[in-house]
């Protein structure tokens, strides 16, 4: 049934064979087995693709609930030993795993050393189901309503801009002054180049421009310290700069708005307890480091 499971979210026997360890006419035979033993046609193959039948999707739809109702009787068994075991599988970006998840993530690993964890990361959007992600990590607007969200801290951000690029360009005293700035975007935030700030009217939006963009914190980072422009960034990747004078904090009185993190996951009747208990861990050290 989980390999049945699989296959459908994946639409691909060689996925999950990859995903198993077992061989792609393993798979096939396993779902080969259960059209035998029901008597029915769950899949329909082509070269190409494979789609399930209008009976194969409604045994898929309750497959999923078994299975997720066996997977919380083993997660509240095993909470009552305080052991959580098995599999993982968590998505989050690249950089921000880096920087802020990895450095708390030890601990937890040692404190359950029977959890197999299996790290995913990766700054583009991710199919969990397809993916078979237990759980992924976001920061800022959310845009899919499908899956579950829980906030799990607050990121603040800062203006910065290296001591190189203020000697030449001077600093912006306002925050309509960044029009006449080379401005650095992270290009994976929904808003992009629209920036906000809190400001003494509230919150105020400004549309900036510059000459480089990217998908990556690391290179927004790599950019700020060569001078090259004005960017607001994440605390978790200036704080340290700002504290060694790598990069100087700019316009104090009109913070760049936080944003949420959240711990999102797919919809389910049982929440497994190792997944809950990884995200009240991240939250319980997320908000410790910013009380």
């Amino acid at each position: 049934m989980g390999i049945y499971r699989r296959v459908i979210e994946t639409g691909s026997f060689t996925a999950v064979a990859n995903e198993t360890g077992l061989t792609q006419p393993t798979i096939s035979k396993h779902i080969a087995a259960l059209e035998s033993h029901y008597g029915i046609k769950l899949i329909n193959r082509s070269t190409r693709q494979l789609h399930p039948t209008d009976i194969g999707m409604e045994f898929y739809e309750r497959c999923c609930q078994i299975l997720d109702e066996m997977d919380d009787m083993d997660s509240q068994l095993l909470e009552q030993q305080s052991l959580p075991t098995g599999k993982l599988r968590v998505n989050a970006p690249v950089t921000f795993s880096r920087l802020a998840i990895l450095p708390i993530l030890w601990p937890f690993l040692k404190q359950y050393p029977e959890l197999k964890f299996d790290m995913f990361m990766d700054d583009n959007y991710v199919d969990l189901v397809k993916e078979g992600i237990d759980v992924a990590i976001r920061i800022g607007p959310l845009t899919d309503s499908t899956l579950i969200a829980k906030k799990i801290g607050t990121m603040k951000r800062y203006t910065v801009a290296s001591p190189e690029y203020i000697a030449r360009h001077g600093a912006p005293g306002t925050i309509r002054d960044l029009l006449d700035h080379n401005c650095l975007i992270y290009n994976l935030l929904t808003t992009r180049n629209e920036w906000f700030f809190y400001g003494d009217k509230g919150i105020e939006t400004i549309v900036v421009n510059g000459n480089f963009s990217t998908n990556n914190p690391d290179a927004i980072r790599g950019a700020l310290l060569a001078g090259l422009g004005i960017a607001a960034s994440p605390d978790w990747l200036v704080e340290k700069d700002i504290e060694q004078g790598r990069l100087i904090e700019l316009l104090p009185d009109s913070k760049p708005t936080s944003l949420d993190i959240n711990a999102i996951y797919p919809q389910r009747r049982f929440l497994p307890a190792k997944v809950r208990l990884f995200i009240n861990y991240l939250q319980s050290e997320f908000n410790t480091r910013c009380a």
